[in-house]
């Protein structure tokens, strides 16, 4: 964006008697040296001289002052006063009758509404600086709006449109033309050649962009050409080249005041590092472009930088953190878009006012039937940008593609009429057209799939080129666009239009009617349509944002599912034996530990029983150490199917198990258990084919009366049965 600034850049130091106003002249031109590089300062050094100039009734003074306010609070993102400062420098400059100045005012409001994506504002007052410029022959300003109305041009898409502008600029220059301006020119040249895929000549023009902007040291300007060049270099495939160039760039803004610039370059730098896969590097820039885009509000760079980010953290696996960064890019793009929606209905409204006060101005020149039909027409068009307006909101509402469908369907028909309507969504795993769901032959259909390398569609012309389709004929204008007839499915329809679903500079699909007439649709039916188009983009957008959170949140939900069944498997693993499932001695102190707490506060008693299979070597060495094992398991079973639910078994060694007796009211009751455990046991046992019988010696030792702390029970439990086991055998014997 080219400033409006002094044509000239005299010292700063002031001259010793030098008069009141050119102190303040000097003053001016000195903040407008600085404002580039150096914002905050330039700013309060303004506000001074405006005081000044102010306090003197100095009016070229104020006016010059107001609009250096207005450049660095543009350049610090403090937009509104921006605006308010160019306003006041135009007021002024108009009460002086300066017309230079008042081209610089309205080039500058001109890019204030350019900033904030009021196109329409913008190009309204680029146009009157440049009327201004010409009608009194200010050939500098006269540049300065044609450079700014070629960039506008860039913003709208327009390439071609925008060098008509920018190539006249660059011809027309002299040696008076300020490097800035130069620069600003050859660099919004190189852009347009960029976006029309002329990489040679983009390169060129930015070549001599940087080369002056760097001789001028005007440093803003030199960062900005260096991302240019890089983009050329990636649309190359020159990556290593690229990434030279963001580097020196950032290396540039780095010497500036500006976080704007220096966020857009870390976005671009942080999009470059994931192409090549270095995806850490890319996270640290694009963190630090965020946290500055926040600090200038800017939602189009903070959207991109998320986007990437989310991109990023799913590269490296963090779902949670890739969900967070898509969800706030969703939030930043919906914001973007419902904006950029808002100022398209606000330009169609505009220009409805706009028809409308030529009707008027023309009633009295009309018949009475030529009145009523104007009039007619008029409230036609008034009626379809309410309806516009109506359906864009139930749309946009919706996150759900089938109900974005189902609304379009029901509320486009009484707008216009047709016999084929669908929406064609692109599916680039599989490059090609999908219309999941679409109204033909008097019903709803499903499911109908076009590769992008048919050449017989209307669907994938319009989407391959970008451009809307109306044909009124088809049988007679097929070959404009296609080098076969198109291929019918249902009943054949003669008047198509078809629209692409642009969001920025991605097609997300094609939007399309069909109707058996011939010359079904005119121009005002496409009108309508293409009005309508931008509110099904944002919604369709909307939908596929909302159906990637929904597959991240499915996907985080079955990682987080499956952690859990990994942790209860750990802990169960770490509490119990492996091979009989029983507790193992962690668990078993920890379940004896709270029955014993429970016992404390009861009254109750507690039986310990240290448990050990008599002589059962043999069973390994006769069966082998499997069938050992699974006479091992099946003992198991049997001592749990001997013992209440509330009462302990866990194996604590090889052929060793302790069992806990609880809720017992004395001796007597754990003495019976034990002899219950000695008879059941003592039956014989099925195991691999095997049956045979097994004795143990058992050791019993009683809480509260044996000791207070299960290391002592279960001590005591052991060298009883270690008794029992030196004595005869297949018995039990309290500790004692």
């Amino acid at each position: 964006m080219s400033n409006s600034g002094p044509a000239i850049s005299p010292a700063n130091a002031p001259l010793e008697g030098e008069n009141p106003a050119l102190a303040i002249d000097r003053a001016n031109d000195a903040a407008w040296d600085t404002l580039l590089h150096r914002p905050a300062k330039a700013l309060k050094d303004s506000q001074r001289t405006l005081a000044k100039a102010l306090a003197m009734q100095y009016g070229r003074g104020a006016a010059d002052a107001y609009l250096n306010i207005g450049w660095c609070q543009y350049h610090l993102t403090e937009l509104a006063e921006a605006y308010t400062a160019f306003s006041k420098a135009l007021e002024t400059y108009d009460l002086l009758t300066d017309s230079e100045g008042a081209c610089k005012a309205l080039n500058a409001i001109g890019a204030y509404f350019h900033e904030i994506s009021q196109l329409d504002k913008a190009i309204d007052y680029y146009t009157q600086s440049l009327d201004r410029a010409r009608k009194h022959k200010l050939q500098y300003r006269e540049l300065v709006a044609m450079t700014n109305i070629g960039e506008l041009c860039l913003s709208l898409g327009n390439p071609k449109e925008g060098l008509d502008y920018l190539l006249k600029a660059y011809e027309l220059q002299n040696d008076q033309i300020l490097p800035e301006l130069s620069t600003v020119i050859l660099l919004n040249i190189a852009q347009a050649f960029l976006v029309l895929g002329n990489f040679a000549l983009a390169q060129e023009f930015g070549e001599k962009a940087y080369v002056i902007s760097t001789d001028a040291k005007d440093l803003v300007n030199a960062a900005e050409v260096k991302e240019v060049l890089a983009r050329i270099a990636i649309g190359e495939e020159k990556y290593v080249e690229a990434e030279r160039h963001l580097k020196e760039a950032l290396r540039l803004a780095s010497k500036t005041e500006s976080p704007r610039l220096r966020g857009q370059l870390l976005i671009a730098h942080g999009e470059l590092l994931l192409e090549r896969e270095r995806v850490e590097e890319a996270v640290v820039s694009l963190h630090e472009a965020i946290e500055l885009c926040e600090t200038t509000k800017s939602k189009n760079k903070l959207y991109r930088a998320y986007e990437n980010l989310a991109r990023a953290m799913e590269k490296l696996g963090d779902l949670p953190k890739a969900l967070d960064a898509y969800k706030k890019y969703s939030h930043f793009r919906t914001e973007v878009l419902r904006e950029d929606t808002a100022q398209k209905v606000r330009s169609i409204q505009v220009q409805a006012e706009i028809d409308r006060a030529q009707q008027e101005a023309e009633i009295y020149r009309l018949r009475n039937t030529e009145l009523k039909e104007k009039t007619d027409a008029l409230e036609q068009m008034n009626r379809q940008i309410v309806s516009i307006s109506e359906i864009g909101k139930k749309v946009t509402a919706s996150l759900n593609f089938k109900a974005i469908f189902y609304t379009l369907y029901e509320n486009l028909k009484q707008l216009i009429a047709y016999d084929f309507f669908g929406i064609a969504l692109y599916n680039d795993e599989r490059n090609e057209l999908v219309y999941r769901d679409f109204y033909e032959d008097g019903e709803i259909k499903h499911g109908r799939n076009i590769q992008l390398d048919a050449d017989n569609s209307f669907t994938v012309w319009s989407f391959l080129n970008r451009k809307p389709v109306l044909i009124e004929h088809k049988d007679k204008e097929y070959s404009k666009y296609l080098s076969r007839p198109s291929q019918t499915m249902g009943n054949p329809c003669q008047s198509i239009v078809s629209l692409p679903l642009l969001i920025e500079d991605r097609v997300l699909g094609c939007f399309m009617v069909q109707h058996a007439s011939v010359k079904a649709y005119s121009d005002s039916h496409m009108k309508l349509l293409e009005a309508l188009a931008p509110y099904i983009a944002i919604a369709i957008e909307n939908s596929l944002i909302h159906d990637r959170l929904q597959e991240l949140n499915t996907a985080l939900s079955e990682e987080k599912r499956r952690l859990e069944r990994a942790t209860l498997k750990i802990s169960h693993l770490a509490n119990h034996d492996t091979l009989t499932g029983l507790p193992n001695r962690r668990l078993l102190f920890e379940l004896v530990n709270k029955a014993i707490e429970s016992a404390h506060r009861t009254g109750d008693k507690l039986g310990i029983a240290f448990i050990d299979l008599d002589d059962f070597k043999p069973v390994n060495d006769l069966y082998g150490h499997a069938a050992g094992d699974s006479a091992l398991v099946a003992m198991s079973e049997r001592l749990k199917s001997l013992l209440r639910a509330s009462d302990i078994v866990a194996r604590v060694g090889g052929d060793e198990f302790i069992a806990v007796f609880t809720n017992v009211k004395d001796k007597a009751a754990i003495e019976a258990t034990a002899h219950k455990l000695l008879e059941g046991c003592a039956a014989p046992l099925s195991f691999s084919g095997n049956t045979r019988s097994f004795a143990f010696s058992m050791g019993i030792a009683v809480y509260p009366d044996d000791g207070q702390s299960i290391d002592d029970l279960i001590n005591k439990a052991d060298a009883a049965m270690y008794s029992v086991k030196r004595a005869d055998k297949h018995a039990f014997a309290f500790t004692g």
